[in-house]
């Protein structure tokens, strides 16, 4: 009773899964894993794996099937999907495993890489997996340079990578590893487009009010609350209105990311209200972005909230 108590909990671990020297371990034999098996109370899913929970569903269960038949970890888009940078991935599951290992024939597709440091592995949802960083390194052989920007972007979000833990993990040595120059190329794009986008927010904001659209803005105009001092980039003081560049990608660490937002909730309380835009909206958009600023100011000076 013990073991069956056991095998229950191994298997809400693992997506209703146990391996067999899994099962070994808990106290069933070659013989007992043989007779579930033919009597269909379990179900074989791959070399040595085995559907101890048959009669439920798990969409993850292929994967971690595949994970623990090759004793590996998933990767790429797999693993891709398991830290939210991609939507569903379709097709074979991805896994990734020692280049001298040998594993049986699954339904997988298995990668070998001589370097997978302990640094490079994580759990997600009881599934071993590459880590946050490695699984961008990886996703760059596959995907084009947007879309790997895009799950670069989703990471730094969700806090599952930031700047400066992606620098640190360029910055060792690769030996020419794929993948390396495309999350470069991406990184440092992102680091660039804070600034650009500011920048680019002043040109339009600067360019405006010379032809009359908008009034003057104010620059680095100081604003203390509750006993803190902010300065924001482009403000209209009387209206209390201002502008920033927005992306969670132009701070470096997740910290910074959090502190932005506490920043701008304090303002908001105290009544100012925020207009963030992006790159893209920057520098496809700018009559959007003056429309919305005098939009906003005219509210202001009428009394609306």
């Amino acid at each position: 009773m013990a073991r069956e108590l056991r095998l229950n909990r191994l298997a809400a671990q693992q997506h209703g899964l146990a391996s067999r020297p899994q099962l070994l371990n808990l106290g069933f034999t070659a013989w007992e894993i043989y007779g579930r098996v033919t009597r269909g109370v379990w179900a074989r899913v791959a070399p040595r794996v085995y559907d101890v929970a048959p009669a439920s569903f798990d969409p993850r269960r292929v994967l971690h099937a595949a994970v623990l038949a090759s004793e590996g970890w998933a990767s790429h888009r797999s693993a891709a999907e398991l830290l939210g940078y991609v939507g569903r991935a379709s097709g074979r599951p991805a896994v990734v495993i020692a280049e001298a290992r040998r594993v049986d024939s699954i339904a997988a597709d298995v990668h070998r890489s001589l370097f997978l440091e302990a640094s490079e592995r994580t759990t997600v949802d009881g599934i071993a997996c590459t880590s946050a960083v490695r699984t961008l390194l990886d996703l760059g052989t596959l995907v084009d340079e947007t879309e790997l920007d895009d799950a670069f972007g989703r990471g730094l979000i969700s806090g599952r990578v930031t700047l400066r833990r992606v620098d640190r993990y360029l910055d060792r040595p690769m030996g020419g590893r794929p993948g390396v120059a495309a999350l470069r190329r991406v990184v440092d794009a992102h680091r660039d487009r804070g600034a650009a986008t500011q920048s680019k927010l002043e040109v339009i904001v600067s360019r405006a009010a010379t032809l009359g659209q908008l009034p003057p803005a104010s620059h680095q105009h100081p604003v203390t609350i509750c006993g803190r001092t902010f300065r924001l980039d482009l403000a209209w003081p009387a209206e209390q209105v201002f502008l920033k560049a927005d992306g969670a990608a132009y701070h470096r660490t997740r910290k910074e990311f959090l502190n932005d937002r506490e920043r701008q909730n304090l303002l908001v309380v105290a009544r100012w209200r925020p207009l963030r835009y992006t790159w893209p909206v920057a520098n496809e958009q700018p009559a959007l972005i003056v429309d919305q600023v005098r939009t906003l100011l005219d509210d202001r000076r009428h009394g609306a909230s």
